[in-house]
């Protein structure tokens, strides 16, 4: 499993062109936390950076696997077809569990350096944006091992696009405090064990499509 996360690390961060796709992507977004940070943007920057950057490794060893035609091969490694697909999720955790890590000094400078919101409303947007992660990361993943990496990245795309849409439209019917209230911190009490559970079901569902896949 370890030369599957080593081999997919590479293909992200060693082409060129994917590697400047992250660079390109980091810097856009930090730029856009310095110099546009209002509440709206805070909970945007907070909650969207884990979720898709999180989800995103897999798009670039998919593309390469099937350039090459990797996957025959892979299955002849000494390692089964559910470690092959475990490992890919394992990258994703480590990836997001990096992003969360980078949104949670971004959410929490905006408590103690730009004095933007409150230590609760802070931690409550970043709870959401690890239950957005978890599930984001959950679909997409479906998605890939089920249709191929041009469907599978169309798909991420939409959605991404999708739910920033979702939460525009929400900001305007529901106000944007609902991100932040009480009422969502205790929510999140229920939202983070069903999230675990949805990316859980995720892994095995794509083990199954794998399996069925390269039977």
């Amino acid at each position: 499993m370890k030369g599957i996360i080593l081999k997919d690390l590479y293909e992200n961060f060693y082409i060129k062109k994917n590697l400047a796709s992250y660079i390109f992507g980091a810097l856009f977004i930090g730029l856009a936390m310095i110099f546009i940070n209002t509440y709206y943007t805070f909970i945007l920057y907070t909650m969207f950076l884990s979720i898709i950057f999180g989800s995103a490794p897999l798009e670039a060893s998919c593309e390469q696997d099937e350039k090459a035609n990797f996957g025959k091969l892979q299955i002849t490694f000494p390692l089964t077809k559910a470690e092959i697909v475990l490992s890919k999720y394992l990258l994703s955790l480590i990836c997001t569990g990096i992003s969360l890590l980078i949104s949670l000094i971004y959410a929490l400078a905006n408590v103690y350096f730009w004095r933007l919101v409150t230590l609760r409303e802070a931690l409550t947007v970043w709870g959401l944006s690890i239950c957005g992660s978890l599930v984001f990361t959950s679909v997409v993943y479906v998605c890939y091992f089920l249709l191929g990496k041009k469907i599978g990245t169309f798909i991420y795309v939409a959605a991404a696009i999708i739910l920033a849409g979702l939460y525009g439209s929400s900001t305007v019917l529901f106000g944007i405090e609902s991100y932040t209230s009480m009422d969502t911190a205790v929510r999140l009490w229920f939202l983070l064990p069903a999230s675990v559970v949805i990316f859980a079901l995720s892994c095995l569902l794509s083990i199954q499509i794998y399996k069925k896949k390269f039977s």
